[in-house]
């Protein structure tokens, strides 16, 4: 049978794998002015913006500092220089230790986890991303986001039971919580344990019938357990939608010829 077709990130979390297998190329230093990568450009545009944003904080002085570099590791993170927005963004996180400076850190660093290309990259933007989300989660006892990736940066330590008992809690607090029902979901599919995915996965179609992303990872599951209808029609109705996301329509496309 055709496994994994996507590729799950080291954690788990939802990335189609054709969404972050760009080439990538470290900008050692943010100051750096070549942006060329190996086997694509990046757009004019988006190729001045960084210019500017790289002389709006070069001096460090600016009153919109954060908003500059925030902006600048985004952009960073968009064409896959995952160094360069770690870079920019503890540098940032180093001048303003406000909550909300916090949450900016922490959606960058973990993005970049999500994105990492190695077990090793992964561990090392995990662990700098869970240092900011536990004291985002110490200041807003009932941010449940930021809990459940919290926890998401824990099943990748050595004792990941804790990040799966964390997730629990959230659902415990909100059953419907989707980020941490669909985190078990992939869990589920990461340990091979494909009939527990599919009961989390139909717990999210039950919540909104049209999440194509849970249709697809339900669809993986019911392939892996040799339903072979079920996740066929779960497939083709991700392709004949319109309003899917072009990575998922191409994943489900994909299981469809296999």
């Amino acid at each position: 049978m055709k496994k994994y077709l996507l590729s799950l990130t080291i954690a788990g979390m939802v990335a189609i794998f054709f969404l972050y297998q760009l080439p990538r190329t470290v900008v050692k230093n943010e100051g750096d002015s070549s942006l060329e990568t190996h086997s694509f450009n990046i757009t004019n545009e988006d190729a001045v913006a960084i210019t500017s944003l790289k002389n709006f904080i070069k001096e460090g002085i600016s009153e919109n500092y954060i908003i500059f570099a925030d902006s600048l590791a985004r952009y960073y993170l968009k064409y896959g220089f995952l160094d360069s927005a770690k870079v920019v963004t503890m540098k940032f996180l180093q001048r303003d230790s406000s909550l909300q400076t916090q949450k900016k850190a922490a959606a960058l660093l973990y993005a970049s986890y999500e994105r990492a290309s190695s077990i090793k990259e992964a561990g090392e933007y995990a662990k700098e991303a869970r240092k900011i989300l536990s004291l985002i989660t110490q200041r807003e006892l009932d941010n449940l986001s930021a809990k459940t990736k919290l926890a998401m940066t824990l099943v990748i330590t050595e004792n990941p039971m804790s990040g799966i008992m964390m997730l629990r809690e959230v659902i415990e607090k909100d059953p419907k919580n989707r980020e941490a029902l669909l985190s078990l979901g992939l869990l589920s599919i990461q340990s091979g344990q494909y009939e527990r995915g599919v009961e989390r996965f139909e717990k999210l179609l039950t919540l909104k019938e049209d999440d194509y992303e849970a249709m697809l990872y339900m669809g993986v599951c019911l392939l892996e357990v040799n339903k072979l209808e079920r996740s066929s029609e779960l497939f083709t109705r991700i392709v004949a939608a319109e309003n899917v996301d072009p990575a998922l329509k191409s994943a489900a496309a994909e299981y469809l010829k296999n």
